[in-house]
């Protein structure tokens, strides 16, 4: 475990390094979990010990991120499913149930890094389900609404 004290922007961060695979790595910011993927790092090794691990998405992790229930049958893929593109929070939803959506119309908005993100609709449809309230965390891929 290595623990780094940053300044970026003028905005202190305490950083503990908790684990590193070959694709991952498990770091704590300022008091609060986070798995960054790593797509390529030149001059860069993983430490291996001698015991297999598992995956760092498959660790326990302090975040507040509620664990992702199995999505319901109806959201697979293809039938109008509207998924998490980012962990976040979910701040408000500008939708109600049974309510008429059109292709772009937002349907959320998700808190992501202190930045709003409107999550919208990807084909025009009727809300059939809602799977989150506002408050909520959810994560990366998680169903959010379902259209039909």
């Amino acid at each position: 475990m290595k623990e780094y004290k940053l300044k970026i922007n003028n905005n202190s961060y305490n950083v503990v390094i908790k684990d590193v695979t070959d694709d991952a790595v498990l770091a704590e910011v300022n008091g609060k979990q986070h798995i960054v993927n790593i797509d390529t790092i030149e001059n860069f090794t993983a430490v291996a010990d001698s015991k297999a691990r598992a995956p760092i998405s498959a660790m326990p992790s302090a975040s507040p991120a509620a664990p992702m229930a199995s999505p319901p049958a109806s959201a697979t893929a293809g039938s109008g499913a509207i998924l998490t593109p980012i962990p976040g929070q979910i701040i408000s939803i500008t939708v109600s149930l049974g309510e008429q959506v059109r292709t772009g119309q937002k349907l959320l908005v998700l808190e992501a890094m202190k930045l709003e993100n409107s999550i919208t609709a990807t084909i025009d449809g009727t809300v059939s389900e809602i799977l989150i309230a506002e408050g909520d965390v959810v994560n990366q891929g998680q169903p959010l609404i379902i259209l039909t």
